[in-house]
Parts: structure tokens; sequence; C-alpha cells
């Protein structure tokens, strides 16, 4: 290595060191903030008294629509368009620093991802592949078997979730294309971060443990397209258990068939561990009600219930799902189901206020709906709190939940509501239409990107866009 390679290297390590080195609690790391996809924030900066007080700080735009959410890693952002750009943007100022560009036949909603312990970035690609990014350069690194194949038909088979990392795994899930052009099947991967050796659980001829070209499968669909993709459990007691939801396609347990069904998975997905499918499977792949149009959100430790480790779901059927995750025995009725306004497409947010109380938000296309998990007799149940209108839209968004404040985006507002009482603190008209964008929390600022290319951050010190 000559002595200029040496300077370059010791400059991006230092570089690294002074903006990566140090894991903060107003970083957000990956989708929904932490590998269990709660959705909320651990920053105190903003509080009910001041985010009034939020202004737009910067809007930059970016070469394509981005509809997913960033993440924040230091002094940075980091997101990825529908084209395969990921793009690094300065907290501070929006100046993007970096682009890192990949090239295939169609698009990709998914969002990048974080190691805070070896501060590597993984990056989501049009090219059916996950990438390693140095995050302080945007420099590829083809080492430990990285770039990672997640799909051998990236025509027709998407990376449309959010990555995730726990248990010294990545993870990601593949689905189809809008209008389900096949074939494609859903599968989820782990990929072990120290070789790049991976897993498969295909949702779909599952005795297959590898990729697969899905038209050597007989059946096909059964896409995992959710916002949040694959949710890894947080308690102790589950080993690190994950957990992803399948959308339209056959469901024949026997036949290693899981379509329509909640999946739960070792921390490697080498092993279903359990699953529970609605017994109206056949209706829902008939009039397309997809159960995986949201991913798992899992509820913290109940010591008082008799089913201490709970989860909720719900899909484009207006269902959401109260069920027992340490205990998925197959087709069958969940704990409790509760009837929805419209169909849920965002992730829901799950927070534990002062009391210890255990609160759900879930944005549909008329607002925002919140529920409180109630405990009596040692049974647990949902019960609606509160609701707050918004402008109308045909999908809701994902609602995030930072210091008892509860942020979401709607087409044309990022609005602010009191977790508790539902009350409304703060909005800005900001923001374009929205789709599957959502808004992050950290270090004191809010940031969402929006249908027309733009990504915005408010902060309590207003600058000039």
């Amino acid at each position: 290595m000559g002595t200029s390679e040496i300077m370059r290297s010791l400059i991006v390590f230092a570089l690294l060191a002074v903006t990566f080195g140090v894991a903060r609690a107003a970083d957000w790391p990956v989708f929904g903030h932490d590998a269990g996809r709660s959705g909320v924030g651990s920053d105190q900066t903003l509080t009910p008294s001041n985010v009034a007080q939020l202004r737009v700080r910067w809007h930059v735009m970016l070469d394509a629509v981005a509809d997913s959410a960033p993440i924040v890693a230091g002094d940075r952002l980091f997101q990825t368009d529908r084209n395969g750009t990921t793009y690094a943007i300065d907290a501070a100022s929006g100046r993007i620093i970096w682009r890192f560009a990949t090239k295939g036949p169609k698009i990709t909603t998914s969002v990048p991802a974080y190691d805070v312990s070896s501060r590597m970035l993984y990056v989501p690609g049009v090219d059916g592949a996950i990438h390693k990014l140095e995050p302080a350069t945007g420099r590829e690194l083809r080492d430990q078997g990285f770039p990672v194949t997640i799909t051998l038909a990236p025509q027709t088979e998407k990376d449309a979730s959010s990555l995730n990392l726990a248990n010294g795994y990545l993870y990601a899930q593949t689905s189809g294309y809008y209008g389900d052009a096949t074939p494609y099947v859903g599968h989820v991967i782990a990929i072990r971060l120290r070789d790049g050796s991976k897993h498969v659980f295909n949702s779909l001829c599952s005795a297959r443990h590898l990729l697969i070209e899905p038209q050597t499968c007989s059946a096909q669909r059964s896409g995992m397209w959710s916002r949040a993709g694959v949710v890894v459990d947080p308690d102790p007691s589950m080993d690190g258990r994950i957990y992803a939801a399948t959308g339209n396609g056959p469901f024949d347990a026997a036949a290693g068939n899981f379509g329509d069904s909640i999946l739960s998975l070792s921390g490697d997905a080498s092993r279903l561990v359990g699953s529970l499918t609605p017994p109206n499977y056949d209706e829902l792949e008939a009039r397309d009600l997809d159960v995986g149009s949201s991913s798992p959100a899992l509820l913290p430790r109940q010591p008082d219930s008799a089913t201490p480790l709970l989860a909720v779901q719900g899909g484009k059927d207006r269902v959401l799902r109260l069920f027992d995750r340490a205990h998925m025995s197959g087709l069958g009725a969940p704990l409790q189901t509760l009837s929805l306004e419209g169909r849920l497409f965002a992730a829901p947010a799950v927070w534990t206020a002062a009391d210890g109380a255990t609160w759900v938000y879930i944005g549909l296309g008329d607002g925002v709906h919140a529920y409180r998990l109630i405990t009596e007799n040692r049974k647990s149940s949902l019960r609606t709190a509160w609701f707050a209108s918004l402008p109308s839209g045909s999908q809701g968004s994902t609602a995030v939940v930072d210091n008892g404040i509860v942020f979401i985006a709607t087409s044309g507002a990022l609005v602010a509501f009191d977790a508790e009482s539902g009350r409304r603190l703060w909005n800005s008209d900001a923001l374009g239409a929205i789709h599957w964008e959502s808004p992050v929390v950290a270090d004191g600022s809010v940031y969402c990107s929006d249908e027309s290319g733009a990504l915005t951050a408010f902060s309590l010190a207003a600058r000039s866009r």
C-alpha cells in the first residue's frame, strides 16, 4: 500500500470514528427505530410543550422519489429512492454528501440499515442484491460475502420491505411488483454478517431452503411486502425469533405452502417455529385481501396476563388481530379481532407510557387510531382509546412515537398528537403527497420524504430551506 493510500485509509477511519464511532440514543438506525420495529424513538429533545415550535429546517430534492423512510446515524441521514440509489445527507444542512446507485429492471421501496457494532451500512438495490457500504464515503465493500443476492428473478421479485439487523444477521424479504405478475415466491432471507452466508425460508415450496427460480415452484405469489419487513423479538425468552407475514397465495401447511399467514421463524430463518393462518384463507386469496400487507407488531411482556407475549397484526381484510406469539398453533382464530375502518398498509407503533400501559397506534386512510391494552382477570384485550382524523387518503402512513408525541405524515401535512389524549399539538403543510413515506425522529428533528421527490427536515431551530 502506497503512502497516499495509507493516508486515505487513515482519513476514512478518522471520519468513521468521529461521525459513527458511538451509538447515540438520538439515532434512528433501522426502519421502526429498532429490530423489534416498535416505531418508538429514544430522543428526549422534543416534548409535548415545545413541539409546536417545529419549523422547516431544510428541504432537498432527490433524483427520484424515495417511497420509504430515511434512517439516521450520527450526523447523517441515509435513504434509498425507487430507482435503487442510496443517498447520504448531512443532517444539519440537507446537503447530499454521496450517492450509491444500483441498476436493475424495476424499483425498490426498501430502507437501508446501519449496523452500530460494525459501523457498516447495508443498502437495498434494484439489482436483486444487498450491498455493504462505508457510511462516511459510500464506497462499496466487497468482502465477507457481500454483495449478497436475495432474488434470482429481479424482474418479477421485488425487494419491497425494509432491511433489519439482529442476531448477527441482516434480514430481507421479497414480494412481487404492483400487478402481481408471476413468477414470484415471497421469501425471508437471513444473511450472516460475518461471511455473507444465508438461510432462506420460502413461503411457498418451503421444504426448499435455498433461493429458488420462482417458476420452479408449483405454487405462486405469497409476496412479503409489508413496510416493516422482518420483525425481531426483543424478549430474551424468545431466542431472537423473527416474524413475517405473507400475502395472497395458496395455503396448505402439509405441502409447505403458507399463503396469507403470519410466520414465526428461528433467528437464522432456517426453521419454522410457528404460524397463524385465518380460517377464511381461501376467501382472502380470492378477494385479494393480503394478510401480509403489514408485519406483526410486538407488544412488551405483560406479566399479569395469561398470555404475556402478545402481538398485533392487520391486513387488507380490515381486521386487526391480537395473538399469542409464543404459541402460534397453525390454522385458527387469534385471541381477539377488531374491525378496522380501512385496509392496513402501515406499520403499527407500540409505545409504553410512563404508567406502564401499552399503546398501539395505527395509521389508516382516515387518520390515526390509538388502542390501549387492558388486562383483566389475566385476560388481555385491545380497546379503542382515541381517533384523530386526517385528510382522507387511499392508504394510511406509518405513525412513530417519540417522548409522548405521535408523528404521522399525510398528503400535504406532517402532524403531531399527544400520545395519550390524541390532542393535536402541531402540524405543518410543508410536505407533498404521501404514499408509503413515513417520518423519523432523531436529535430533536423530524425527517420525512414525499411523492414530489423531496426530503424535508423540521427542527426547533428554524433555518431557511
